[in-house]
């Protein structure tokens, strides 16, 4: 496998080209170019498998670049290096066959990871790639993967072995499957193959892994209206297994082999729309397009009710709010697909964030690349329900110790958490353990990691912040129910450790 990084930061691109060096020495490193137009140069002249670029670069963008280089009959794996800013162009430059997108600030373990899969995908289609023209199907397949381009010997063998003209209507049926595409697949292949050849259809089918899906190929049928109405009718409308809700079904009609490709990746973003409609309706483009969408506004009640049962502990509140978040777009209007992903991402982030604040969630342990990826990835309601559930199991309401404490120093903290607001001391619950302080402050530093003055105003601190998010009370009620008798005190303590006032606090999480 052979590549080219194009990147206008040069300490990103050297940095770039040693780590996949180091981690993938099977990969040649052909060229690296500081934008667009060097990145053209470079990629016609040593024809990569692999095209690794930034979108925002002088001369000539990445976008721009990938166009040209299609136009050119080219058709590498493409990773974009991408800002949480310019998200909405690596959208868009998935129809330039951008396989996957890295988030800057690099971090090696998801750039390791995303090559890999590259990798695997590559390897993949290598088996793929007949020696000759072979099947319908590693035709099909290497057109649809890009590893292969329609010249005029194959477009003679299609017409003269299977009837495919340069002008013949196809019909791409795209049956997809999501996380259960491995598991699924076989089942799904022969239940079409039953139903396709029971209507007397001439097809071929294909594995898209990278898309978790299985398309069809239809050719030499009367009717795109006819298949259409059939499909929608003997198949969709029929009851189905309670555990197919997963799978989703989407239909686009191209005219010669030539557009397979172009009309593939026009249907796959269409997809998005099972999570409006349901998966028991055809998605059939372009008709799809054409549908009429109301405003989604996000509901912030929500989100606020959410933020104050994480920071209160409530667990039956936190399943609750979010079964009515869930139901809040499935009230039978049309709403954009692309909303109301926008909208589980500001949620989820919401969830993530006031977690973080109030300690119940391993931040560093939850992967926001990957998180992002699943909502943005989703096709199905079933799929963006599942990340919101991902993101939950992550939480920490039951506030269990993971380390084993002695008991003295356990009920020094029951004492903290019960009697922090009347301004206990170490000495008093010394005195109530019958222990000297010396010996009950050592100890204490000794197994939680912090000394007992630190951790009774870190412990008010977390307090205050759930009074702040969770709560109308003003400053001066939250500084006395967490144990601070003079309100300004409290006030320059929450500033100096959290960086910002009691008010701003406030204002910056609802």
């Amino acid at each position: 496998m052979r590549a080219v990084v194009v990147e206008d930061e040069i300490l990103i691109r050297e940095g770039l080209c040693k780590l996949m060096q180091k981690m993938f020495p099977d990969i040649i490193m052909e060229g690296r170019a500081g934008n667009g137009q060097e990145g053209l140069q470079y990629i016609k002249e040593y024809q990569p498998d692999l095209v690794i670029t930034d979108i925002k670069m002088p001369v000539m963008d990445g976008l721009e670049m990938l166009a040209k280089v299609q136009e050119a009959g080219l058709f590498p794996k493409v990773v974009v290096l991408t800002a949480y800013s310019e998200f909405e162009y690596a959208k868009q430059a998935v129809k330039l066959g951008v396989c996957d997108y890295i988030i800057k600030p690099v971090v090696v373990p998801e750039f390791v990871k995303t090559i890999r899969k590259i990798q695997n995908l590559y390897e993949q289609e290598q088996k793929r790639t007949p020696e000759t023209m072979g099947s319908l199907e590693h035709i099909v397949s290497g057109l649809l993967y890009g590893v292969s381009a329609l010249d005029d010997k194959m477009q003679d063998f299609l017409y003269k072995k299977y009837g495919i003209a340069e002008q013949t209507p196809l019909l791409e049926l795209l049956i997809y499957m999501g996380n259960n595409f491995e598991k699924d697949r076989e089942k799904k292949r022969k239940e079409m193959c039953r139903v396709l050849e029971q209507k007397k259809i001439r097809y071929c089918l294909v594995d898209m892994e990278y898309d978790k899906a299985v398309l069809a190929l239809l050719y030499e049928y009367s009717s795109r209206q006819e298949i259409e109405r059939w499909y929608q009718n003997q198949i969709l409308f029929q009851k189905r297994d309670v555990r197919e809700r997963h799978i989703s079904y989407g239909m686009v009609e191209v005219i010669g082999a030539q557009a397979i490709r172009e009309g593939y990746q026009t249907l796959l973003p269409y997809m998005d729309w099972n999570i409006v409609l349901g998966d028991d309706v055809l998605i059939s483009y372009p008709r799809i397009a054409d549908v009429q969408t109301e405003i989604c506004i996000y509901p912030v009640e929500l989100e606020n009710q959410i933020k104050a049962a994480i920071c209160t502990g409530e667990e039956d509140k936190i399943r609750e709010i979010t079964k009515r978040f869930h139901a809040y777009f499935q009230d039978g209007r049309m709403y954009s697909p692309r909303e109301i992903k926008g909208s589980y991402v500001r949620f989820q982030w919401a969830v993530l964030n006031i977690a973080k604040e109030v300690g119940c969630i391993e931040y560093q342990q939850i992967d926001q690349k990957n998180l992002l990826d699943h909502i943005m990835g989703a096709k199905t309601e079933e799929e963006l329900q599942q990340s919101l559930a991902e993101l939950l199991d992550h939480l920490r309401i039951s506030g269990k110790e993971a380390e084993i404490m002695s008991l003295a120093v356990k009920k020094t903290q029951s004492m903290i958490h019960e009697f922090y607001a009347d301004g206990i001391t170490l000495s008093e619950i010394a005195d109530r353990l019958n222990l000297t302080q010396e010996y009950l402050g050592s100890q204490f530093h000794k197994e939680v990691g912090e000394n007992f003055s630190t951790y009774i105003r870190n412990y008010r601190l977390a307090k205050a912040k759930e009074l702040l998010i969770g709560t109308q009370l003003k400053q001066y009620e939250i500084a006395a129910k967490v144990g601070y008798a003079d309100a300004k005190y409290f006030a320059r303590v929450f500033k100096e450790c959290v960086g910002m006032s009691p008010a701003e606090y406030r204002k910056s999480n609802r």
